[in-house]
């Protein structure tokens, strides 16, 4: 029987000394915000651990080190999407890693992926006695008292980060002081350093460089400690304003479903030779004036299916059941069953009579069930998106979440956002006001030149594929960007 419970109440350290001093073999999986981390277990040794974290996988852990470049990237997903050879091994036939260069880079990712988790401090996990699912383990040989220890550290030093980096809007800018060599001539560093401009947030930057949190953080905080940046203020986000009633256009269906996307993630010089002067948290710094991107002119609404003239639904004031469907109704009175009549159909929403929190979940997953049946995916992804954040260890909601994602990705590759369509700005960059987007449409506006497609857009971005394509539809809802054939019309 699967072992289930949050890292709040058992703590990362007393889990794995658990399993390590019972000689436990398994797979740990440990999930957070919709992103889930393994570690495979042998006779309570660690031999393995995977990772769907974006920053993590392997073409976006190459892209951060400066190994490989988007451009590559995407071309050695597309070889493999054909030859169904592993990631690591068609960028090694491409001449921009060589074998051994490739195994340690898998090994560092794989290290990373496990000392990840000591700042995942309100994590759910389920450890599955002797199952060992290896299809995307990458095989490892760590003991748990080396993990331990190297991830006490981490944890501390992740506290000492927050203190000062406190907020992702942050922003950072360079100061006079020059830095040293060391740092200039390597590529990760210098990437991390020149991507530091006086108005990315740290969110952007981490973006930019393909990074994982820890990595490019605890970089940033050591050039804070060092007098190389220093804090500007607090941007303001406001995602991309839409239109009130426009809705996406749709194309003609593909005509073939589309391919999978296959994302990757990295790890940064140490600099902890650089003198470390002890300082102060960082104190409250202002808010950043910002502008939002203009609204387009709202489109009319689309034309409504003719409703049948009448319309008679029975409404039980007190559901016996937790499966609710939504009901034509005009508000009838408290405790009893009214018999509504209407020639215009509107939806309202049944409370639940039960107030327990299982009988309330339920509700709230049959609510999303009737919307994906309705093809309404997005509101059924924006309810599991806030049980997500209140339950995020039942299986029932992680099942369906799944589920939905899935039929939305489908279903914007066919009809919102088709694979091979170029994606282009309506207007020049610089009339867009981009200040206060969120860090996810600064990236992916940074990305579209009228060159990238759709498909090639969502294979770099270091971002979870739902989350990408539900970005760039809005982005083409509120006419900030447009589809086009070819990079020549």
């Amino acid at each position: 029987m699967p072992l289930f419970g949050t890292l709040s109440t058992m703590p990362l350290t007393d889990l794995l000394q658990w399993l390590a001093s019972a000689r436990l073999t398994g797979t740990l999986q440990v999930e957070r915000n919709k992103v889930s981390k393994s570690i495979v277990f042998q006779d309570g040794q660690v031999i393995g651990c995977s990772s769907d974290d974006p920053p993590e996988r392997l073409g976006q852990f190459l892209i951060a080190r400066g190994k490989i470049t988007e451009e590559q990237l995407c071309h050695a997903l597309t070889i493999q999407e054909s030859s169904g050879r592993h990631l690591g091994t068609t960028i090694v036939e491409m001449g921009a890693l060589s074998p051994d260069e490739l195994s340690s880079h898998l090994e560092a990712k794989a290290e990373e992926t496990i000392f990840s988790l000591f700042g995942w401090d309100d994590a759910v996990f389920r450890f599955q006695q002797d199952t060992r699912d290896e299809a995307n383990v990458f095989p490892i040989s760590l003991r748990v008292e080396d993990v331990l220890l190297r991830g006490l550290k981490r944890y501390d030093e992740i506290q000492r980060i927050r203190e000062v980096l406190y907020d992702s809007r942050l922003v950072l800018r360079r100061t006079a002081k020059a830095p040293p060599q060391a740092l200039t001539d390597r590529a990760m560093a210098r990437t991390l350093f020149e991507a530091i401009d006086g108005d990315r947030t740290v969110a952007e930057i981490l973006l930019h460089v393909h990074g994982s949190e820890y990595v490019v953080t605890k970089f940033l905080f050591e050039l804070y400690q060092n007098g190389f940046v220093e804090l500007v203020g607090v941007k303001k986000i406001e995602p991309i304003s839409l239109p009130e009633v426009k809705q996406t256009p749709e194309i003609d269906p593909a005509p073939a479903p589309a391919p999978a996307t296959t994302v990757g993630g990295e790890e940064i010089p140490d600099f902890s030779d650089l003198a470390q002067p002890d300082i102060a948290a960082a104190p409250p710094v202002p808010e950043i004036e910002h502008r939002t991107v203009e609204k387009t002119a709202a489109a009319p609404p689309p034309p409504t299916e003719p409703v049948p003239a009448r319309q008679t639904t029975t409404v039980a004031a007190n559901p016996p059941a937790p499966a609710l469907e939504p009901v034509t109704a005009a508000a009838p009175a408290a405790n009893a069953t009214a018999e509504v009549h209407s020639d215009v159909e509107i939806t309202t929403e049944v409370e639940p009579a039960d107030s327990s929190e299982a009988y309330q979940l339920a509700h709230r997953l049959e609510r999303a069930r009737l919307k994906i049946r309705e093809g309404e995916l997005e509101s059924a992804l924006d309810i599991l998106d806030t049980l997500y954040k209140e339950h995020p260890g039942d299986e029932s909601l992680r099942r369906l979440t799944a589920e939905a994602e899935a039929a939305f990705v489908d279903k914007a590759y066919r009809y919102f956002l088709p694979p091979n369509k170029i994606l282009r700005l309506t207007r020049p960059v610089e009339s867009l006001a981009t200040e206060g987007i969120s860090p996810t449409e600064f990236f992916l506006l940074s990305r579209v030149d009228g060159t990238w497609d759709v498909k090639s857009i969502v294979q770099i971005a270091p971002l979870r594929e739902t989350d990408t394509l539900r970005t760039l539809k809005r982005m083409r809802e509120a006419g900030v960007i447009e589809l086009i054939d070819s990079r020549d019309s």
